[in-house]
């Protein structure tokens, strides 16, 4: 049979099933009744079964999947290059997510000759799947814009890569989660992610909270924060608050992946992938002396820029229902929406302290709505000025409204 399907595919085609071997995706030819001819390498690794043992029974022997008795994919009518995503067991019993595509094979004559079933083994794609589900959960970084769009399609990409990455942003745009969502959708996301903020401490302090410290009654290590992320991610915030003899003990790191802990006689190796943000422009920084231009270069090999919520477009109303759904159930409250005036007040509103700010003000804002709509007295006493200009408008209109009235009366 199988001979037969070669010479019908024809002479440019002299050896069929060292071609299939050398496809990267599980290949299974099928007969007309659905049984097995051959396997391809791919499949054969897959599936755990070799393609002698295999030949002639049905491929739902083989196979094993959820759509053998959930809806073959040969029975459906889509067009040419239609499959299904379902899962397999394998020899071994392990449930592999595996995506079936048919593709039916005719002779000169349009008359079937086999079967191809296209086997894509899934189980990369819904690894990274469930790691940006998780980094894109409740807490973590949302966005809709053009331009979080923009920078969240690059989050699994860098985050396959163990390169530094500097964030930049102002406060509250939301640096340290973007941090962790890339360390969730990396392959260290089941080692620790561990921050760390750079601001002011005594130094002898800061090199044992960093670099660890030898105990001298035992000269057991106490581990410092780059122990702690080993095999994992380091992400340092606001960088530039480091002293610069500490920057320098971080270029080392950087160029040799050691560190040297208080009171050690030699350096301890660290697999640690080193991340770091800063809230001002880090060009700006190294020119005035504060970040070390050594350093600077780097840890900018990644560079990812969190825009002003101001400057995100439709995230604004996108983040006022998000906040509004994740306070409602938090608080167990029926909030179901926000008064078209309370939302002209936050439209109106800067946002200084950027997505942190929004985030707080609907915190509080479904924490004391006693109804099922959050208005404007549920909003914090700083807007109250952009409550005044928001009713001034109204109040000014019903009083000239209120004067043409008495006016016609008398």
């Amino acid at each position: 049979m199988l001979k037969r399907i070669e010479d019908l595919i024809g002479t440019d085609c002299p050896d069929l099933p060292a071609l299939l071997d050398g496809l990267p995706m599980g290949i299974v030819m099928l007969d007309e009744g659905g049984r097995v001819l051959m396997l391809n390498k791919a499949l054969e690794a897959l599936t755990g079964y070799s393609r002698d043992e295999v030949r002639g029974l049905p491929c739902r022997h083989v196979l094993r999947s959820r759509a053998c008795v959930q809806g073959c994919p040969h029975g459906r009518e889509e067009g040419p290059g239609s499959g299904v995503e379902t899962d397999c067991i394998n020899r071994h019993r392990r449930k592999i997510p595996i995506r079936i595509t048919p593709v039916h094979v005719s002779d000169g004559n349009n008359r079937p000759v086999c079967v191809l079933d296209v086997v894509e083994d899934l189980t990369a794609l819904r690894e990274t799947e469930a790691r940006l589900s998780q980094a894109t959960g409740q807490g973590q970084i949302v966005g809709r814009s053009q331009a979080m769009e923009k920078l969240l399609r690059l989050v699994p990409v860098i985050a396959q890569h163990d390169s530094p990455v500097l964030i930049t942003g102002e406060t509250g745009t939301g640096k340290d989660l973007l941090a962790e969502s890339v360390h969730k959708a990396s392959p260290r996301s089941r080692e620790p992610f561990v921050r760390f903020s750079c601001g002011p401490m005594p130094e002898e302090l800061l090199d044992a909270e960093l670099f660890g410290r030898v105990l001298d009654n035992s000269g057991e290590l106490k581990p410092g924060r780059f122990q702690q992320a080993h095999g994992g991610t380091l992400y340092l915030s606001e960088i530039a608050d480091l002293p610069l003899s500490h920057q320098s003990r971080l270029v080392r790191f950087l160029d040799e992946g050691t560190v040297l802990p208080v009171g050690a006689s030699k350096p301890v190796r660290v697999n640690a992938r080193l991340m770091a943000s800063t809230a001002e422009s880090p060009d700006k920084l190294v020119q005035d002396g504060r970040l070390r231009e050594d350093l600077f270069h780097r840890i900018s090999a990644i560079r990812l820029h969190l825009p002003r919520l101001r400057e995100r477009g439709e995230d604004l109303g996108f983040l006022l229902h998000h906040f509004l759904g994740q306070y409602a159930a938090r608080f167990k409250k029926n909030i179901t929406g926000i008064s078209p005036k309370a939302v002209r007040i936050l439209r109106e509103h800067e946002f200084p302290g950027n997505v942190r700010e929004l985030r707080n003000i609907m915190e509080f804002a479904a924490m004391v709505c006693t109804g099922e709509t959050i208005r404007t007295e549920h909003l914090p006493v700083h807007l109250a000025g952009h409550l005044d200009a928001a009713t001034t408008p109204r109040v000014a209109d019903k009083a000239r409204k209120t004067g043409r009235k008495n006016t016609e009366e008398r």
